[in-house]
């Protein structure tokens, strides 16, 4: 059994912030590692010597000419609220949405009156009419069906008619193509570019 603690409990013990079964535990354990008992001897020894030099707390001086400072400081940096004008009646503010209203309704208008597809182009060729796609499929008595999903963003094609597949069927070879790419060629071998004479 590993009984070596980890870097965070041998920081809190070097700190003295163990307490209790834990920190009789690591006594015990490093009750013969003396380098671990003299770096927490100087981490002790470095903390008494910051107390007795540095005091806890400070107060500042002339504090209130310093929070005043901020406090304009901060002041200056906010926008000053705009000014709250009353909307005055015009005659654009209602022309504007009337006229896209009635583009609107044109446009949906003439939208519905072609919905027939000329079979004659301009050019007089015959035009080709749209017809629904078929899936085709290579064996007789498969169907093939096919839709968007849009939980999965992909489209799934169902084809009815064929054998399952065995679970532990392996496509590594044939579902992934690999493509040659630039980036992937760090450097040219010898052998790849013969030598030019």
């Amino acid at each position: 059994m590993n009984t070596t603690p980890d870097e965070t409990r041998l920081a809190l013990w070097l700190e003295d912030e163990l307490h209790g079964e834990e920190l009789a535990a690591f006594e015990t354990w490093v009750a013969d590692r003396p380098e671990h008992l003299a770096a927490r001897e100087d981490a002790r020894r470095w903390r008494r010597m910051m107390a007795e030099g540095l005091p806890r707390e400070e107060e500042p001086p002339y504090p209130d000419f310093f929070n005043q400072r901020i406090a304009k400081s901060i002041r200056d940096l906010a926008p000053a609220p705009a000014a709250v004008s009353k909307p005055r009646f015009s005659l654009s503010s209602w022309f504007m949405p009337l006229t896209a209203c009635a583009g609107m309704v044109l446009a949906f208008w003439l939208g519905g009156k072609r919905n027939t597809i000329p079979e004659i182009d301009v050019t007089g060729a015959p035009r080709a009419i749209p017809v629904e796609p078929i899936l085709y499929t290579p064996e007789k008595g498969v169907t093939a069906e096919w839709f968007d999903s849009l939980r999965a963003s992909a489209t799934v094609i169902v084809l009815n008619g064929v054998q399952a597949i065995p679970d532990d069927t392996d496509f590594s070879e044939t579902a992934y193509l690999r493509r040659a790419r630039e980036i992937d060629a760090t450097a040219a071998t010898e052998s790849s570019n013969p030598p030019i004479e």
